[in-house]
């Protein structure tokens, strides 16, 4: 007999994808340039932040263990809800908090959606390769946050 399992979660703010890594030339100790790769501050604070909020979630509904996928892998959903560019007329910014105009512009899905799968690894799950299935939406709205629910089954215990 399985359980089905659920956390939902927002993280305020901005929605952000994962950059690309930076690069820069070092000097070792013994004379020789090496490339250093790193991420950036807000890269870095953004991930702990999706951590912090997923982490309240899984104290929050009792889960003390990280999720044991059955064959039937997690799922994830997250939306996110970005700001109405300033420059937008009143009358397409209105339509666009209808749902009428979508957003269409940064951050890609892609890099948000890689992001909150990294963020989550040994938070929610011991690796984001157990995600068997996820979508990712954006909308327009006057508070911009990033919406989360994972959903997977385990053995009743």
């Amino acid at each position: 007999m399985s359980d089905k399992r659920v956390i939902i979660f927002n993280v305020p703010g901005d929605v952000r994808g994962q950059g690309r890594p930076r690069t820069q030339i070092v000097n070792g100790k013994d004379g020789k340039s090496y490339a250093h790769i790193y991420q950036t501050n807000k890269d870095i604070d953004a991930k702990h932040n999706i951590q912090l909020y997923a982490g309240e979630a899984m104290k929050k509904k009792g889960y003390a263990h990280l999720a044991e996928p059955d064959p039937r892998g997690i799922t994830i959903e997250i939306l996110c809800y970005v700001k109405v560019p300033s420059s937008m007329s009143r009358k397409k910014a209105e339509m666009a908090y209808r749902g009428e105009i979508v957003p269409m512009r940064k951050p890609d899905l892609d890099n948000v959606m890689k992001s909150v799968l990294d963020a989550l690894n040994s938070v929610v799950w011991k690796d984001d390769k157990d995600v068997t299935k996820a979508t990712i939406c954006r909308y327009y709205s006057d508070r911009p946050r990033l919406s989360v629910r994972v959903t997977w089954e385990e053995e009743a215990g």
